[in-house]
């Protein structure tokens, strides 16, 4: 980003898209260390879980909190996750449009914002472990990179930005196709896994995300494991992509 702004800052916010991308996919990685799967040791699980983290600005413990509430009961009430697709059977053409643009105007978040390390309760949570000197680091090293040291000071709000807009945006398609049933008289409790596509790979899942049904029914297995799985539960039946998916809700 530094360098592109050195020719035109206005290209390197441009790249906004690519950067909110690449945290959205940090915190695919993040989850799987939150349900200490990612790897053998669950103290290894904790500590690459805290430090991507704080790259993401993402509080770990929070977020592996919410994200079993999210287990627990999807689509119920007490499910955080539930303003992804909350409704979406019930929305006229215009407002499942609206419902999927806004989150590219940070609409969203206010539904995450307990997630955040800026959230005062988990600063003081860091402050008082200790954890927010790692944290200043950590941000203050990252600052420094995106502004090329300091060449361009407005890009420091470049991460910031394309997490709660872009990031957000990835993260809401991905909880459509995968609760969002755009049905009339289906609920939200509703779950669907999706076949693998190398532009849903890129874009919307990692890790083995599209075998989401797999996961919330077996949470303990590692994602790499998962396609056997299915394999296992499914057979050979046919799923669609999340695109397609995405698609027939718009419709």
């Amino acid at each position: 980003a530094p360098y592109v702004a050195d020719r035109s800052l206005v290209v390197a916010w441009c790249l906004a898209p690519v950067v909110g991308l690449l945290l959205y996919r940090l915190t695919m990685v993040m989850h799987d260390c939150g349900h200490a799967s990612l790897f053998t040791a669950r103290n290894t699980n904790t500590r690459v879980g805290k430090a991507l983290g704080y790259v993401t600005g993402v509080h770990f413990v929070r977020f592996k909190l919410l994200h079993w509430q999210h287990h627990k009961g999807y689509g119920e009430p007490g499910d955080p996750q539930r303003f992804h697709y909350l409704g979406i059977s019930r929305m006229t053409g215009a407002a499942f449009a609206w419902h999927v643009v806004k989150p590219l105007l940070g609409a969203n978040l206010r539904y995450v914002f307990r997630e955040s390390l800026l959230h005062p309760s988990n600063l003081r949570a860091a402050a008082a472990t200790g954890e927010i000197v790692v944290l200043l680091v950590v941000q203050l090293g990252l600052a420094a990179l995106v502004t090329g040291m300091g060449r361009h000071p407005s890009l420091v709000l470049l991460p910031f930005a394309a997490a709660a807009t872009f990031g957000l945006f990835l993260s809401q398609l991905r909880g459509i196709a995968e609760h969002g049933v755009g049905e009339p008289g289906r609920d939200e409790t509703f779950v669907r896994s999706h076949a693998h596509d190398w532009l849903g790979a890129l874009l919307l899942y990692d890790v083995h995300f599209n075998f989401h049904e797999e996961h919330l029914r077996y949470p303990g297995v590692p994602s790499h494991q998962l396609p056997a799985l299915s394999r296992e539960l499914a057979g050979d039946a046919t799923r669609p992509t999340m695109w397609q998916t995405l698609r027939s809700r718009a419709r």
